[in-house]
């Protein structure tokens, strides 16, 4: 199952109140396994940077992939991303076809 990583900034109003993001993160968590039951979520990470936080899911269905961005915007961030992975020994099978 491909990996999908989202990328998410927090809104300004939300960067002041930190303490509040933790309580965020547990509805963000709770909110896809209820409206996505195929998204398994991988990993989650504070970063510093240009971006607030790091999560990375599993997912075939790119619909609900899109159902996790929105998810999040829907609490509080500001802009995602989302990015697709390929596995570095695919990306290696990949090139050497080339």
């Amino acid at each position: 199952m491909p990996a999908l990583v989202l990328l998410s900034k927090v809104c300004s109003e939300g960067a002041t109140q930190v303490k509040s993001r933790v309580e965020t993160d547990k509805e963000f968590k709770a909110q896809p396994k209820r409206q996505c039951p195929r998204v398994k979520r991988i990993a989650s990470y504070a970063l510093l940077g240009p971006y607030d936080f790091l999560h990375i899911f599993q997912t075939t269905d790119f619909r609900e992939a899109a159902k996790v961005a929105s998810s999040a915007t829907s609490l509080g961030a500001a802009s995602t991303q989302t990015h697709t992975t390929i596995p570095f020994s695919e990306f290696q099978e990949i090139v050497e076809e080339l």
